[in-house]
Parts: C-alpha cells; structure tokens; sequence
C-alpha cells in the first residue's frame, strides 16, 4: 500500500478539522453591539451566499468523500485488485476536477488580486469586526494548499475528454452568477461591491467573462502541474 494514501487521509483530516473549525468560529452571533452596524447584519444574513462559503464547503465535503473512499481502500487492502464503486469514484473525481478545484483557484487568485489592489471592493473594512485575519486566511488562502495536496497525492488520469468536467464547472459558476443576481434582485444589494461598481458598464459582462476564462485556465492546469512534480518510470529505477 502506497504511503500516498496515508498523506491524502491527513490532508482530509486536516481539511475537515481546519474549516469545521473555523466554520463555527465565523458563525457565532455577533455581539449586539457589533449588530447595531447595518453592514454586518446583512453580512451576517448572507454569509452563505458568498462563493468564498461554498468553496470551503465543498472542500469539506470533498475531504469527507475521500477520506471514506480511503478509508475503504484500506479495508479491502487484502481483496485482489479491489476497486472503488464506479458511481462513488465517478462522483468524487468529478466533485474535485469540476468543481472543487477551479472553484478554489478562482476565489484565491480573484481575492487576493483584488483585496491587493483595493480591498474595499471584496473585503471591506467592517468585516474586520467579525472576522479575524486567521478566518480571513483560512478561507482564502489555506484552500489553495489543500487542493494542491490533492493533485500531489491523489493518482488521476487525464481524461480523453474534458466535457463532463467542464460541464460541471460551468454549471457550477453559471448557477453561483444566478445567485449573485437574484440576491441583486431580491435585496437591492450586490454580495460585493466590485459588482456595485461595475453594474451597469462594459466592466460587469468583462468581469464575468474574466472569472469564467480564470476557471478554465485553472481547469486545465490541473492536469498539468502533476508532470512537473511526478516521477518518471526511468528515473525511479536509477534509484533503487
């Protein structure tokens, strides 16, 4: 048995621990005083309608999914040539190439591309009253290293076609912009105020389709960076 398998079972682990964790730190009810602020009321009100939430939550319920997959490989580590159930494999693989995986490279390039340039337009300052620089971190930078475990650790084939994937992806980020504009639609606000600012200009379609060309380039990059940390056949048997 492949020691890779004990390396993806302590990502998952941590992955679960790190943002169940924080999950319950960044969904305590504010104080009252800090609720007398408009801002976080709403904030607080549509936590979950952020793109940052649904990631780290399927991170989540990716980490659970593998670590059942692993875990009933080690069982069955004595079954010749035992393979995982097709629909439980299928559903995992397609969960982190599809979805896990350009949704966590999206919201970690996006965020920190725009929270460096101006950081009032995706993580304005009154959210400092209710989260904290480790929150902030966890959700927007530790999902880039737990998705990079995974490419590391987690044996994939590149699949003949993309379709299914990609499918999946664009569904993924078609359905989140339909939330985007029904909150639009339904509160009168936008979830961030980049899109307050470039709603109703050439901007707003521009970004749109920026986010969308940033979530392909990251699709297609999972297939590639497994070459540049894999071994080749030829080269392990120089060293044994």
């Amino acid at each position: 048995m492949s020691r890779a398998i004990y390396l993806r079972i302590a990502g998952y682990l941590v992955t679960i621990l790190l943002h169940g964790g924080n999950l319950m730190v960044v969904t305590r009810p504010p104080s009252k005083e800090v609720l007398e602020d408009i801002r976080i009321r709403k904030f607080s009100e549509m936590q979950f309608r952020y793109l940052t939430s649904w990631t780290f939550t399927l991170q989540i319920v990716y980490g659970v999914i593998g670590l059942v997959c692993d875990l009933l490989t080690l069982k069955n580590s004595k079954t010749r040539d035992y393979k995982l159930p097709k629909y439980v494999k299928g559903f995992r693989d397609t969960l982190f190439a599809g979805i896990v995986w350009p949704s966590s490279l999206v919201v970690f390039i996006f965020f920190w591309c725009v929270f460096i340039y101006d950081r009032s337009l995706v993580y304005p300052d009154f959210l400092d009253k209710v989260l904290s620089p480790v929150s902030n971190h966890i959700m927007h930078t530790a999902i880039l290293p737990i998705v990079l475990w995974e490419i590391l650790f987690q044996p994939r084939t590149k699949p003949q076609s993309h379709m299914r994937y990609f499918a999946h992806m664009t569904f993924h980020f078609a359905f989140y912009l339909g939330v985007l504009i029904y909150t639009y639609v339904e509160k009168g606000i936008w979830l961030y105020p980049i899109l307050k600012e470039f709603y109703g200009t050439m901007k707003f379609p521009l970004m749109c389709l920026c986010v969308y060309v940033l979530a392909s380039v990251s699709y297609y990059l999972q297939w590639i960076l497994p070459s540049f940390v894999s071994v080749p056949e030829k080269t392990k048997k120089k060293h044994r």
